[in-house]
């Protein structure tokens, strides 16, 4: 009897990781696996969990190309960081939604193609809105603004620049106006309490997490703050191997063809035009 082991490892987390690694072709001595695992942290539309099932557009995406590679997938939704940990120990095979940024490439490598890009904007509240006009980051910086991120995001070299790093023995080495969080719907919510006054995240997926938190239409700034192209990322000390692909180098030479040729056709299109919509419902 054939197994689908697709969503193994999510599913069986708590019934004991071994079993499920031992289920999907992993061996428990660190050995080759010819199941690929993927994580991707919870950025909707991109990638998220419903009903504890992954869904969304990295998903989506991955199941065609990996399908028609005949490589079989495993995807476990977590906090970015938590992802980030498990690429670097080969844990995890690929990533979602990982910057292409110096430091990474010590432990991961990079297809040339690029799942999505996105533009980030300011999310705030209503208070924040009606009080301060903000047009980027030297504004959010000179209203001495509290900013909420995501813990272990890479945002751009302009952000890092307007925020440096303060010592690491404080609030986790961020700069004193930056408040860490582990994902966009916690953000939200400290955004409500007005906890912090402002967060920066795609405008679509900052639109989704709020709805499918259930939460009020966040407010934001339109002001387009950067742009960055998000591939998947393919870890370094992956032990993944099979007939067709002795490694994990080999698979991501195919893996990037298969993406190039995907993203011509009018189905990865339609991925997006099937969210995209929901801008137009929702206040600036």
């Amino acid at each position: 009897m054939e197994l689908d082991f697709t969503y193994c490892r999510a599913a069986l987390r708590r019934m004991g990781q071994l079993a499920c690694l031992l289920m999907a072709g992993v061996a428990a001595d660190g050995q080759a696996s010819d199941t690929l695992t993927l994580c991707g942290a919870p950025i909707p539309p991109y990638s998220y969990a419903e009903n504890g099932v992954p869904a969304g557009i990295d998903v989506d995406v991955a199941k065609e190309i990996f399908g028609q590679l005949k490589v079989p997938i495993v995807i476990e939704i977590e906090p970015f960081a938590r992802c980030q940990l498990e690429l670097k120990s080969g844990e995890a095979d690929v990533g979602f939604a990982v910057s292409d940024v110096l430091d990474r490439r010590d432990y991961v490598d990079f297809p040339k193609n690029y799942v999505w890009q996105i533009s980030y904007v300011f999310f705030t509240n209503k208070e924040t809105r009606e009080r301060h006009e903000i047009h980027g980051l030297e504004d959010a910086k000179r209203n001495n603004l509290q900013v909420g991120i995501v813990r272990g995001a890479a945002y751009n070299a302009d952000f890092w620049n307007m925020y440096p790093a303060q010592d690491k023995s404080v609030n986790e080495g961020y700069n004193s106006l930056l408040t860490p969080a582990a994902d966009t719907a916690t953000n939200l919510r400290r955004l409500t309490l007005n906890y912090i006054q402002l967060y920066p995240q795609d405008l679509l997926a900052g639109l989704w997490a709020a709805k499918l938190t259930g939460s009020p239409a966040p407010y934001y700034y339109a002001d387009v703050l950067f742009s960055k192209n998000y591939p998947n990322a393919f870890a370094k000390a992956s032990r993944f191997s099979n007939a067709a692909f002795p490694n994990i180098e080999a698979l991501m030479a195919a893996y990037d063809e298969k993406l190039g040729e995907f993203k011509k056709t009018n189905r990865y299109k339609a991925l997006f035009a099937s969210v995209s919509m929901l801008q137009l419902a929702q206040r600036p």
